[in-house]
């Protein structure tokens, strides 16, 4: 037991140097980034989003890439796209003018969907500061752990302050790692749309809607996600959402 005892000590230490670990993105290939910004200089747009877009396939985008696909297409005139484009840039950079563009255009163009979130700077701040939060509570509910250990060791008494502190910072972690990352969106991709009752073709059709929109999503069956729209939840095809994810 005091082996054990030693060993959960001499953890600790390395315990914070992993929650202080920053994580390394991969860098986008310098050449066919060099060829798509040449592209988009010349105003070869269309060309320049091919190899945006076969870059961001291959995860090897960076937030200006993102930005200069939504800004493409802005120009060509597609709505959803470049909604979609611009919420990724969002997700990436949490930059307050790209949200303040995406809430601009949703409110010209009368989209429902992105009415501002309250547990938005939360979401972020959580998400910006992940490893370190899931480091702090495990290292917290370990090293109380260790302590009640060694105090029940020496003194044959349980320290029951410890053990709830202990488990308090288990729940802490249990419930930072289960919801901590705010529900999926999704932009409807073209129009018109059906939104099911059910998970069916067959259902009952609870609205026709047009490209833009923006969608909570809240679940999955086979082809169907499940998503929020106006207070009811409904069923969309996959293939006709763009999840706003990276």
């Amino acid at each position: 037991m005091k082996k054990i005892q030693t060993s959960i000590l001499n953890i600790l230490p390395l315990l914070l140097l992993f929650t202080l670990a920053l994580t390394c993105v991969a860098a986008p290939a310098p050449d066919q980034i060099k060829q798509a910004d040449s592209l988009f200089k010349t105003k070869q747009y269309t060309q320049s989003f091919d190899r945006y877009h076969a870059l961001f396939l291959d995860k090897k985008y960076s937030q200006a890439t993102l930005l200069k696909m939504a800004f493409i297409q802005e120009g060509l005139g597609h709505l959803s796209q470049s909604l979609y484009y611009l919420n990724l840039y969002y997700l990436a950079s949490g930059d307050e003018q790209a949200l303040s563009k995406v809430n601009e255009v949703a409110k010209k163009n009368n989209l429902e969907g992105y009415e501002a979130d309250q547990l938005a700077p939360l979401y972020k701040l959580m998400k910006d500061n992940y490893l370190t939060l899931v480091g702090v509570l495990a290292t917290g509910a370990i090293f109380c752990l260790a302590i009640f250990i060694y105090q029940q060791k020496r003194s044959g008494q349980k320290p029951v302050v410890l053990a709830f502190v202990s488990l308090f910072f288990l729940a802490l972690l249990f419930a930072f790692l289960n919801f901590s990352t705010p529900p999926s969106q999704g932009i409807i991709a073209s129009a018109p749309v059906y939104l099911m009752k059910g998970p069916s073709s067959g259902a009952s059709v609870a609205a026709i809607v047009e490209e833009g929109h923006r969608l909570t999503i809240l679940g999955h069956e086979d082809v169907w996600l499940k998503v929020a729209w106006n207070k009811e939840e409904v069923f969309i095809k996959k293939n006709q959402v763009m999840v706003v994810e990276l």
